[in-house]
């Protein structure tokens, strides 16, 4: 790795993310590092400064309310004119008009990083009323392909979000999968709990109450036990509940290190991504789901035409009716009592992942769109 930086100094930030962030940090932040370019991140976190893997990270205070979260915008954008960057690359959609502004200003390029497809998440915000949800998710289509056409590029996690941006000067595909995994200890099968593990935001959109009740439906003898990892972000107040859960075998993580989520699913059995059946994920490319695969985990997933080709073809698990608890935990248990069959799908995983599903190509992808500018 080249230690002057010749490449340039990039400002990459966000208002939304956390610092640790698997895609914005240590994907492609760290990626740009390792490729010689002076990276720069702004982003939430609970301290002013600090170096680590090559990317010296600044933090920005988390907002206490969505004022405060929309003040974060200007100060990011003053960060950014003072940066001294050479490129900008930023992560939210709240901050596309301080992008604008940035390009505009400074005419260097500015690089816009959609991970959703705005439009469709919209329908799922509850706190939206359902009758303004179509003027909205309009109105957000518009504007968002309105200020994009005016930045130097886009990024975007899939090709249908890449579609909404087909007008834009440059659109590139990066998808969101996962790292190398460190070699799993074969001392998993001989581990006599059956932890099953959803890793992720956990929300009732995203199958929270059928995992839970999923739970009542597992044979006791099987010995289960339900891990949770990732924000409670729309959960009832009865569901949480710690000790209560716990008693059922259902443990609730919340937020964890980066390195810390990677432990868990070497411990793991099984990996759940049961997500319901809304318009804004039956194209997406969940990174659990890779993540799962990348550590060997058999797959529980929706079953969408696109995850059960990716799932199912590569034999790396099974799709199911993510609203009928019955039938997830009729599929985790033929795996849970099957050991050739998990075994089986562990190892198809592992090389889908290998073979398609990593990032060391969607890095490369990422390196030369930058080397563009």
């Amino acid at each position: 790795m080249k230690k002057d930086r010749m490449n340039g100094k990039i400002m990459m930030f966000s208002s939304v993310h956390s610092y640790n962030d698997s895609r914005v940090f240590h994907k492609e932040a760290v990626s740009l590092a390792k490729a010689g370019y002076q990276v720069e991140l702004h982003a939430l976190a609970d301290f002013e400064q600090k170096e680590e893997k090559g990317v010296r990270i600044v933090g920005l205070p988390r907002p206490k309310n969505k004022l405060t979260r929309l003040l974060g915008g200007w100060r990011l954008f003053r960060r950014a004119l003072g940066s001294g960057a050479d490129r900008f690359h930023f992560h939210d959609p709240e901050l596309l008009p301080w992008g604008v502004l940035l390009r505009w200003i400074t005419r260097r390029p500015v690089i816009y990083d959609a991970h959703e497809d705005l439009p469709k998440q919209i329908y799922t915000k509850p706190w939206i009323p359902t009758p303004l949800k179509g003027v909205l998710s309009r109105l957000a289509n518009l504007m968002e392909k309105g200020m994009a056409r005016r930045l130097s590029a886009v990024v975007t996690a899939t090709e249908p979000i890449a579609n909404h941006f087909a007008s834009c000067r440059r659109v590139e595909v990066i998808k969101n999968y996962p790292l190398p995994f460190p070699p799993v200890s074969p001392k998993r099968e001989e581990d006599s709990v059956h932890r099953i593990l959803y890793v992720g935001g956990v929300s009732y959109l995203r199958g929270y109450r059928e995992m839970l009740k999923m739970m009542e439906y597992l044979p006791p003898e099987l010995n289960a036990e339900l891990h949770l990892i990732g924000p409670l972000q729309h959960i009832d107040e009865e569901d949480r509940q710690v000790e209560a859960l716990r008693e059922k075998g259902i443990h609730l993580h919340g937020s964890i290190p980066f390195e810390e989520v990677q432990k868990w699913l070497s411990v793991g059995k099984v990996g759940l991504v049961c997500l319901h059946p809304v318009e804004n994920y039956r194209e997406s490319l969940p990174i659990k789901m890779f993540e799962y695969m990348a550590a060997g985990l058999p797959v529980v997933a929706t079953d969408f035409p696109l995850w059960r080709e990716i799932v199912e073809g590569s034999g790396a698990g099974v799709t199911v009716d993510p609203l009928s608890p019955q039938a997830i935990a009729r599929e985790v248990t033929r795996i849970l009592r099957e050991d050739t069959v998990r075994q089986r799908m562990g190892e198809k995983g592992k090389a889908a992942h290998r073979d398609i599903y990593n990032w060391q190509v969607e890095e490369k992808k990422l390196i030369q769109l930058y080397q563009q500018f």
